[in-house]
């Protein structure tokens, strides 16, 4: 199912994010300055994406994201939004030799497996609250 791109704007509105309406199927969102999460609808494909500017990173639908080991929560593109504005879900980056590589969402409760970080790999975590 398409995400209503109008009620993402709105939703933006009112958690106070800036959103930018691309075109009838594209709405970018500025999460901080320089970090922009787009929401698209793809329509010759009938799906949708959501995926930071910059990065490979990028999911389609509902996003899942893992509570613990055994655990998850499904989230709208509504609630990603509310959660990242209420400090539930964190931006977390990869950085290697001091370049960002990627850039992904993920639960502030989902643990970070950390035993196969390269020399000179980074993750950063970013939390709005």
């Amino acid at each position: 199912m398409p995400y209503d791109l109008d009620k993402l704007n709105r939703h933006c509105d009112a958690l106070g994010f800036t959103a930018t309406r691309e075109s009838v199927d594209a709405l970018k969102v500025t999460i901080w300055d320089g970090v922009t999460l787009a929401f698209l609808n793809l329509v010759e494909e009938s799906d949708t994406l959501i995926g930071f500017e910059g990065t490979q990173w990028h999911t389609h639908g509902n996003m899942i994201l893992m509570l613990d080991q055994a655990n998850y929560v499904e989230l709208s593109e509504c609630e990603l939004l509310t959660g990242i504005k209420d400090g539930d879900i964190v931006v977390v980056e990869r950085f290697v030799d001091s370049q960002l590589e990627d850039r992904w969402v993920a639960h502030k409760l989902e643990p970070f497996d950390i035993e196969y970080i390269e020399p000179g790999e980074e993750l950063r975590i970013r939390r709005l609250r």
